[in-house]
């Protein structure tokens, strides 16, 4: 257990991280970088960066974390208006025997492309920014499959709201202020096989598969289900406000040893049943254990 513990740590900064081992003991701290990209549809790629240093604490964790999101030509919450966001996220987690308890909570800003609307001699300029904010938690129950493996049924519930500031540019050139605030919540039912492998199961893959359902979409940004939240977060911002789905998600990480304190981290995801066109997520990540 302590050993597949370890490797999540390193495959799931990405995502949401698990618990340190007692096997690496002398590695109390871990800090790390990641990035990927979205493709939605055939033309909407969407990039993101992230990095977070993270502290061990007997059988648990505290980590900070932030991320830079590039949203491209997709669409975004106003009038498919693209957006682009930052965010900082604090979470923590524990484990007691197999059962895994984390949550976060996270702040941040959405900025949204200038919106123009109508033509050049009658043209009305939109200005828009947000403040995001989402709390949320999850429970992970580990069973034994063999000597090398575990299968994790996990849950997980996030409330998020994006307050919305809109700065209107008449063509008069007067400007008039609008504020909406959307928020919604959403669940995550996810299953997740590890298995390890290597000198001393140093090495760990993970496929998974999980199904999300939101209240509104627009405002969801996941920071504690497994697997493919970072997908879920990035596309989420070209739905309509206050517009809900369900979708499904499959994919993998997997995590290698380079050294006794450096780990690489991959993953893929696919989605299925996306309002629109689908998605699929890509993304790599180092980190340094000391």
């Amino acid at each position: 257990m302590q050993k597949k513990i370890t490797i999540l740590l390193a495959m799931n900064m990405l995502t949401a991280p698990a618990l340190a081992s007692e096997n690496e003991s002398e590695n109390q701290w871990r800090v790390g970088i990641s990035g990927g990209a979205t493709l939605v549809g055939d033309v909407d790629d969407q990039t993101y960066a992230s990095a977070s240093i993270t502290r061990n604490i007997g059988d648990g964790y505290v980590q900070l974390s932030g991320t830079l999101v590039d949203a491209g030509d997709a669409q975004g919450l106003i009038f498919a208006v693209p957006a682009s966001s930052q965010q900082v996220r604090l979470s923590g987690g524990i484990g007691l025997d197999e059962v895994g308890l984390d949550a976060y909570i996270s702040i941040g800003r959405r900025k949204f492309d200038d919106e123009l609307i109508g033509n050049d001699g009658n043209r009305v300029i939109v200005n828009s920014n947000g403040n995001i904010f989402g709390i949320g938690g999850s429970v992970t129950y580990d069973l034994a499959v063999g000597e090398d493996g575990f299968l994790s049924p996990s849950i997980a519930v996030d409330y998020n709201s994006v307050d919305i500031g809109r700065v209107v540019v008449l063509p008069s050139g007067r400007q008039a202020t609008v504020e909406e605030k959307e928020e919604g919540v959403s669940g995550t039912l996810s299953l997740t096989y590890t298995h390890l492998f290597g000198n001393d199961a140093n090495h760990g893959v993970s496929p998974y598969v999980a199904l999300v359902a939101s209240s509104n979409s627009t405002a969801f940004s996941p920071g504690s289900n497994a697997g493919g939240s970072r997908m879920a977060q990035l596309v989420a911002i070209r739905n309509q406000p206050g517009q809900g789905d369900v979708w499904a998600e499959l994919g993998a990480s997997a995590s290698f040893a380079i050294t006794d304190q450096l780990r690489l981290s991959l993953f893929a995801t696919q989605s299925i049943g996306f309002v629109g066109p689908e998605a699929t997520s890509l993304g790599a990540g180092i980190s340094l254990g000391f």
